[in-house]
C-alpha cells in the first residue's frame, strides 16, 4: 500500500525543493527501508516519475559531461531537477524518517542508525 505523503510543502526549505517532495513521496513503504539505507550509503535510487542520484551514481560519460556535485540530484521525468547538498538531504530524511517510525514504529532502531550512519558519514 501507498504511504501517505511524507513531506508537505510547508517542510521544504525552498519550493525550488519540489522534486525532493514529489520523489519521497513516491517510495512505497515497502521499499522505504532500502532507499533510505541506500541514500546513507551514497547510493541514488529510482521511482516511476523520477529518481535520486548522487555523483558516484553517474557513469564516466556522464561525469564527463557533468559539473561534479556535492549531495544529491532529484530530477524528475518532466526535467524539473534540483541539487541539494548533503545538509538539506538530511533535513528531508529526517522528516521523512520520522513519518514513517510512526507509522511503523518496530523500524525505529534500524531507522535511527540509518540516518546516525548518514550523518557520520557526511560530517553533520
Amino acid at each position: 500500500m501507498k504511504n501517505k505523503f511524507r513531506i508537505d510543502d510547508k517542510e521544504l526549505l525552498s519550493k525550488d525543493h519540489f522534486p525532493v517532495k514529489a520523489i519521497f513521496n513516491m517510495v512505497d513503504n515497502t521499499r522505504f527501508i532500502k532507499v533510505v539505507q541506500g541514500i546513507s550509503n551514497g547510493i541514488g535510487f529510482g521511482e516511476n516519475y523520477g529518481a535520486c542520484v548522487f555523483w558516484n551514481d553517474l557513469d564516466d560519460y556522464d561525469k564527463e559531461s557533468t559539473i561534479k556535485y556535492e549531495g544529491a540530484e532529484f530530477g524528475l521525468n518532466d526535467g524539473e531537477e534540483i541539487i541539494i547538498g548533503y545538509q538539506d538531504l538530511y533535513h528531508y530524511l529526517k522528516i521523512i524518517c520520522n513519518k514513517y517510525c510512526k507509522e511503523f514504529p518496530k523500524d525505529k532502531q534500524q531507522v535511527d542508525i540509518i540516518l546516525n550512519d548518514y550523518k557520520s558519514r557526511y560530517l553533520l
